[in-house]
Formats: structure tokens, C-alpha cells, sequence
């Protein structure tokens, strides 16, 4: 549990990105969808170069500390001065707030997010060698990741009621900054002072274009890379307009935060029924069961309309059922195909893979930004209001057809994915043979 800790911080620190982002930088600063779109999406994209780098960094790190720890302090810092100009940009600037403010405090925000989750995302794929202990393991940060989520919901709602304080999305913002502020390096140093690294396989020593050309050849990997990525587009592309969406079509700007927990509240509650059914079935049926879920309430939202909210928290909390399979399972089999490569190289390469998954899950984010809100604003939407029926309508399909797309496209790459309980230990099996062999060859 303890190593759950900082997922909890990440959350709090990034989520509100995408989710408050793009409507509280137009509606409340005056930048328009486009360039906070486009901002956001160039933010992203400099993840290109320092996402491998540290990936390749942290597999080779010596020193007394471990390869990953010293990655996550430094990013825990960075993280948490830039979540705090994101969320609270009037509070230290004097100045307007304007498109360089959002572009450099965003582009240092994902690299401290870079420095924190690539390293604790290998650290994690490397806790374990039990197929079903791997996902127990990542239930559990995603569990936190979740709490985070609802933590930025509830906490701005309770204090509304409380003050009066933090109902309007801004003022929300405002507090999840604070709140990110303490979060960040005291959860995160919870974990870097009480769990322990395991070396589980020795520093890699092969050239980084060789490891590169190992893993695009990796047929497993690249089938739940590109399976990934697809429901990451959909989740991302929904979140980019989700508050507009709630806003214009169903009109429930000031209940979003409250309506939101129908979503993360599922999350949460539904992660240990898919663990459980993981554990019966296995992880590959599992998910493809949580994405034919998403195709399947994805086009109610369109049923939607003024005032709908009854309706509006159904539908979000069956995203939210789907959403918790999405996110457990699949840093699970994740951490099984790393242990497959790793075993096939016998070296730690783990913080690579997990760096090049990082990068792609960053670009279907920044393309899910730098698409979807400038795409809105060429249909003639306006985020300050005024907009036609059907405008509002165009901003509904927007909302619902482009994720369809890409969840029903997410499960068909699934289901090619080849890992199972029993093949991962027949694998296993032939690399400690293989090993063995090796050993009593060098005797």
C-alpha cells in the first residue's frame, strides 16, 4: 500500500490538465481553444527527447540510493513548484496570464511527471514476479490514482459548501494547486524512505538502438502498446472537452465536480471485482470485457441534454466500471511482457519500455488536446457562450464518435494479445533453463 503513495500526489498534480485546463484558460483567462490546445499539445511533445532519456537514465543510475529513488525526488520538486503556477497562476504573477506562462509551466510540469513515474513505474514492474501479485500491485496504485482523482472533486465541492468557495472550476484549480503542494513531497518521500529497490536483473549493458529495435520488434508489447494507446485517445480526447461538454450540453456547470464522482467513485469501487475476475478468467479476457463496456455507454452521452443529470451520473459511473479494468489491467500485462524482455536480454531494461510507453500515452494526450479544441473551434463553438443549437450539438458528437472509434479499434488489438497465466510460466520456465544451462556451461 505504501508503494501506492505517490500516484496519489502524480494525480492530484496532472489531472487537472486536461480536465480544468482548457475551459478555466479561455473562459477565465481569455486564450482561446486553440492555443491552449496547441500549447498543451507542444507541451507533450517535448516529452520526445526526455522521456527515453530518462528511461535509459534510470536503468543505469548507480549509487547507494538506486537507480529509480533519486529520479522521483527530483521530479516530486519540479512537479510540485509547477502545479502550483498552473493551478494558482495569479497568485505569484503580477502579470496578465498569457500563452508563454501556460506553455513553460506546462512543459516543466510533464517533465517533473516524467521524473516521478518513469522510474516508479519500473521500480513497480520490477516489485514482482507473480502474475497475479502484478496486478494486486498495480490495483492498488491505481486505487490511489483514483482517490487522487476523486480528491480533486470533492474536496473543491466541500469546500464551496463549506466557504463558498471552490464550486466554479477556477476556484477548484486554486485549491487543488495548495493542495498538490503538500502532497507531492510528502507522499512521494513516504515511499522513496520505506520501500526498498530490488535488483531483479542486472544493469543493461547492451547499446540503447539495440534495445530500441528489440522492443518494436516485440510482437506482445506492441499489440498492448497500440491497445493502450487507443483507449488512452479515447480516454484523453474525453477528458480535453469533457468540462465543455458539461457545461453547454447537459448545463451542469456548477454540479460537473459532484457529477464527476458518479465516474471516479466506479473507478474505485470496481477495481477489486476486476482483479478478482483477472484472477478467474485471466487479464486478457478481462479487458477486452472492461473496452466492450466503453463502446457500449460511450454513445448514450448523445441521449443526453439540459439538465439531464440523473442520466449524466449514470453514464459517467459506467465509464468509471470500465475505466478501473482499463487501468489496472493494463499496467498488469504490462509488467509481464517487460519481464519477458528482460529475461530474454537478462537485463534490466524495464525503465526503456516503460519510458517509450510513457512518450506514446503523452503524445495520444497531446494529439487528443491539439485536435479535439481546435477542431471545436473551427465548428464555429465558443467557449465564453453564445453558441447555436446546433453548435452545441456538433460539440456532443465531438464528444461521443472519435472515442467510439478509437475503444472499438483498442479491443480488436487486444484480442490479438498472446500472454497468458500459463505461457508466462512456460516462458519463464525455458529462460531459467536456458540460464542454467549457460551457468554450468561457464563452469
Amino acid at each position: 500500500m505504501l508503494f501506492a503513495l505517490p500516484e496519489y500526489a502524480v494525480y492530484l498534480g496532472s489531472i487537472p490538465v486536461g480536465l480544468y485546463l482548457p475551459l478555466v484558460y479561455s473562459k477565465d483567462f481569455g486564450l482561446s481553444l486553440t492555443e491552449v490546445g496547441l500549447i498543451l499539445m507542444l507541451a507533450r511533445i517535448s516529452d520526445v527527447v526526455t522521456d527515453p532519456l530518462i528511461g535509459y537514465l534510470s536503468d543505469r543510475t548507480p549509487g547507494k540510493f538506486g537507480r529509480r529513488k533519486p529520479w522521483m525526488a527530483g521530479g516530486a520538486f519540479l512537479m510540485m513548484i509547477s502545479a502550483f503556477q498552473l493551478f494558482n497562476p495569479t497568485v505569484l504573477n503580477e502579470m496578465p496570464i498569457g500563452t508563454m506562462h501556460l506553455l513553460v509551466w506546462a512543459v516543466l510540469l510533464w517533465l517533473g511527471w516524467t521524473m516521478i513515474n518513469i522510474p516508479y513505474y519500473a521500480w513497480g514492474a520490477e516489485l514482482s514476479d507473480d502474475y497475479n501479485e502484478r496486478t494486486q500491485i498495480t490495483g492498488w496504485r491505481q486505487a490511489f490514482g483514483f482517490l487522487g482523482n476523486v480528491s480533486v472533486l470533492t474536496v473543491p465541492v466541500v469546500a464551496g459548501e463549506i466557504t463558498g468557495y471552490g464550486s466554479l472550476p477556477k476556484e477548484g484549480l486554486t485549491i487543488i494547486g495548495s493542495m498538490a503542494l503538500i502532497a507531492l513531497p510528502v507522499l512521494i518521500t513516504i515511499t522513496l524512505w520505506k520501500i526498498p529497490e530490488r535488483e531483479a536483473y542486472p544493469r543493461p549493458k547492451a547499446p540503447v538502438l539495440k534495445h530500441a529495435k528489440d522492443m518494436f520488434s516485440n510482437g506482445s508489447f506492441m499489440l498492448l502498446f497500440f491497445g493502450f494507446m487507443l483507449m488512452s485517445l479515447g480516454t484523453g480526447w474525453g477528458s480535453a472537452i469533457f468540462m465543455l461538454f458539461a457545461t453547454y450540453v447537459v448545463e451542469a456547470e456548477g454540479q460537473t465536480q459532484a457529477i464527476l464522482l458518479g465516474y471516479f467513485g466506479a473507478n474505485v469501487i470496481s477495481l477489486p471485482f476486476w482483479v478478482m475476475v483477472a484472477e478467474r478468467i485471466g487479464k486478457k479476457p478481462t479487458w477486452i470485457i472492461g473496452g466492450v463496456l466503453f463502446v457500449i455507454v460511450t454513445p448514450s452521452f448523445l441521449l443526453l441534454g439540459p439538465g439531464d443529470l440523473s442520466g449524466f451520473f449514470i453514464c459517467l459511473a459506467l465509464y468509471g466500471v470500465a475505466g478501473g479494468n482499463f487501468g489496472a489491467l493494463s499496467m498488469s500485462m504490462k509488467a509481464d511482457v517487460i519481464e519477458i524482455a528482460s529475461r530474454k536480454t537478462s537485463e534490466n531494461i524495464a525503465g526503456s519500455y516503460i519510458a517509450i510507453w510513457s512518450l506514446g500515452s503523452k503524445m495520444v494526450g497531446a494529439l487528443a488536446l491539439g485536435i479535439s479544441l481546435p477542431l471545436l473551434e473551427i465548428m464555429g463553438f465558443d467557449p465564453k457562450g453564445g453558441n447555436s443549437p446546433e453548435e452545441i450539438q456538433a460539440l456532443a458528437w465531438l464528444y461521443v464518435i472519435p472515442p467510439w472509434i478509437f475503444y472499438a479499434t483498442a479491443v480488436c488489438f487486444i484480442w490479438r494479445y498472446p500472454i497468458s497465466a500459463a505461457r508466462l510460466e512456460k516462458i519463464r520456465a525455458a529462460f531459467i533453463h536456458r540460464d542454467k544451462r549457460r551457468e554450468q556451461a561457464a563452469l
